[in-house]
């Protein structure tokens, strides 16, 4: 029995002494950052029977064991995941709305400025310093879009090199954790390596959102919350950032062996699906942007079909221009193909094939199922495409609609001198084939009509009225070159560069008194703007270098100038409340405008809100979870006297039991 005394004393120093140990660890760490406050497990020993009586034999320390609440952890991983999402996309979104939505001298206001200035100059044509003044509101909107666009695709370059950034960190936790499981695999009781690792998973989790499974030997595997697997013991699978590229998935009977080959840019990923099977030129599909879930529709709400054909038959979706080349079998009904003209997030599968995940949503706003939704990572894709990109795509639009829309009208006005020349600012590629298809940027706008051109000779009469046919499906620019090379007085030629030039002779002057075609806007003679996006417009140096030049008057049907001619300004005014085509929409200048402000502060609110939300969440869950898991000093402090209590009782226990040994020897 004394020896049994001894035992429980000994065991009993023993287990004060690893709680005394474990407690003073846990104060020690109390700041360290994922540090998991750890515990001592006992149980009691077994007992035995002395002359017919059971006894104990004390308690043994069975476990160091880690407070972690994993069910608290997997929704704090959740709501961590949604507030890593909105906080990525939120500084961005803030950065964008500050740029666009400013209280004094934004886009909206300059706008504005701008037409007033039309306005202004239509009420005294013939006064230089309103010329002067619109020139100057001009040149700030230019400045404006200029600016504008040149920040934003700063922003939009700054978001793909994050996204690089994160994907490479995030690939680094997974071979971190990887590792790491390894090593607790063969230590499953290494409490501070599962501690390191959970906070990995945090880290990991806060740029992709992740699903954790806790194996038996204690290691883990990490799955994306859309199921694919990152980290299974001590494998893994990358996460990969790539660049634009094209992917085909063809039906078993398919025999088609060309090429999908597409130009230009978009926030979109078009997904194209063959409806009937037949070579280019006859073969046709459906196109998506929401990976298949809907279809793109036409004005009957049936889905669009598109003709699969080479080059020269090209179709364009959503900025996309596709076509297919060097096919020699039929496409099949069922082959698809995803067009990725942006970069992308992919998975590695284990035979290093790529899954495509890049985050997208649905007409409505929701994720796209089987595509990365929470995350750093996904918040910033979904920043750039829902957002950044359709701005900066907006603006080119809006852009695009002043520069065609003020020239189409100033092309046909005129100024308060008459042309000796004029050269064009748009190139044709090819001025041997009809206009339509002559690579000419604005040739979609010329239509078949009337383009009349008037004479003077040195005293200012009228010399000639000529009126040329044009039809962009047939008259090529060496055609119209040569009907304006006709026109007695005037001679046409085309640049090296494609512009089309007239040029009068001696003491003859010439201006453009209709243009029912539209052709003169669309090569860009006698006209305000030249570009074609916000990036790019500018001001016709033909107006700059002589505002007279400016046109604030039109051509009367005596085929003179009256002075204080107004009609083109006013016309140009009116612009800014007129309905026109702004991208897809039908709308004014000034409503496209207010409505891409509007957009991004609508977009930014909407991320406040949400972040607000998840970071309540996920706030609430993590304190839950410290509750448990975080060192509690004070705590300690008791656990520590209580283990020093427990050691000195301990201590009392073999002392005791010592003299009862000695008392026992003495007997003897």
């Amino acid at each position: 029995m004394i020896n049994n005394l001894y035992n429980i004393g000994q065991t009993s120093l023993q287990n004060a002494q690893v709680g005394v140990n474990n407690a003073s660890n846990n104060i020690a760490n109390a700041n360290t950052p994922g540090y998991q406050r750890t515990s001592v497990v006992q149980k009691t020993s077994g007992s035995i029977t002395v002359s017919g009586l059971t006894l104990g034999t004390g308690a043994d320390v069975t476990a160091i064991q880690s407070e972690w609440d994993k069910y608290v952890e997997a929704q704090y991983l959740d709501a961590l995941a949604d507030l890593a999402t909105q906080s990525a996309a939120l500084d961005y979104l803030n950065q964008l709305d500050g740029l666009l939505n400013q209280s004094e001298g934004g886009l909206s206001d300059v706008m504005e400025e701008y037409f007033s200035a039309w306005n202004e100059l239509g009420t005294d044509p013939d006064s230089l310093s309103a010329r002067e003044a619109l020139l100057g509101s001009t040149e700030t909107l230019i400045y404006a879009l200029n600016s504008t666009t040149a920040t934003i695709e700063t922003m939009e370059d700054s978001i793909n090199a994050e996204i690089q950034d994160q994907v490479s960190e995030a690939n680094q936790l997974i071979e971190d954790i990887a590792a790491i499981n390894a090593s607790i695999a063969a230590n499953p009781d290494d409490n501070q390596a599962v501690a390191d690792r959970d906070q990995m998973i945090r880290e990991l989790d806060a740029l992709i959102g992740v699903d954790v499974l806790y194996q038996s030997d204690n290691t883990v595997t990490i799955l994306t919350e859309e199921g694919y697997t990152l980290v299974d013991g001590t494998e893994t699978h990358d996460l990969v950032y790539a660049n634009p590229n094209v992917t085909e998935s063809l039906v078993r009977d398919s025999d088609y062996d060309g090429t999908l080959n597409y130009s230009g840019d978009s926030s979109e990923e078009l997904l194209i699906e063959f409806v009937s099977s037949g070579p280019d030129g006859t073969a046709q599909f459906k196109a998506s942007t929401d990976g298949g879930n809907t279809w793109l529709t036409d004005e009957n709400g049936d889905p669009r079909l598109y003709t699969a054909d080479g080059e020269d038959g090209a179709v364009e979706i959503e900025g996309v221009t596709i076509w297919f080349e060097d096919g020699s079998g039929d496409h099949a009904e069922g082959d698809r193909y995803a067009v990725m003209s942006k970069s992308g997030l992919y998975w590695e599968s284990g035979d290093g094939s790529l899954k495509n995940i890049t985050p997208m949503t649905d007409d409505s706003g929701d994720s796209v199922s089987g595509r990365t939704s929470s995350g750093s990572i996904a918040g910033l894709f979904t920043v750039r495409d829902d957002v950044v990109i359709p701005t900066l795509e907006g603006l080119d639009d809006l852009a695009e609609a002043i520069i065609w829309e003020t020239n189409a009208v100033h092309a046909q006005g005129a100024g308060l001198e008459h042309h000796t020349s004029l050269t064009g600012t748009y190139s044709v590629e090819d001025d041997a084939v009809p206009l339509a298809d002559s690579g000419l940027y604005f040739a979609d706008n010329i239509e078949a009509g009337e383009l009349t051109i008037v004479t003077y000779d040195a005293d200012g009469n009228v010399a000639s009225t000529s009126i040329l046919d044009i039809d962009p499906a047939t008259d090529s620019l060496e055609s119209v070159r040569q009907k304006i090379d006709d026109i007695d007085g005037l001679t046409a030629q085309i640049t090296s560069d494609g512009q089309l030039q007239v040029t009068a002779d001696t003491d003859v002057e010439f201006e453009i008194a209709s243009d029912s075609a539209n052709v003169m806007a669309a090569l860009g003679m006698n006209t305000y703007f030249t570009g074609t996006d916000a990036g790019d417009i500018s001001l016709n140096s033909y107006v700059t270098a002589n505002t007279s030049h400016i046109n604030t008057g039109s051509v009367g049907d005596d085929g003179l100038v009256a002075s204080g001619s107004n009609e083109t300004a006013t016309l140009l005014a009116a612009l800014a409340t007129a309905t026109l085509t702004v991208g897809e929409a039908e709308t004014s200048l000034t409503s496209a405008t207010a409505a891409l402000v509007a957009d991004v502060g609508a977009a930014t609110s909407a991320a406040e809100m949400q972040q607000a939300y998840a970071q309540t969440s996920a706030t609430y869950l993590y304190e839950q979870q410290a509750s448990t898991s975080e060192v509690n000093v004070d705590e300690e402090l008791i656990e520590l006297t209580k283990y020093q209590q427990a050691y000195q009782a301990a201590a009392q226990i073999i002392s005791v039991t010592k003299e009862m040994m000695d008392t026992v020897l003495g007997l003897v």
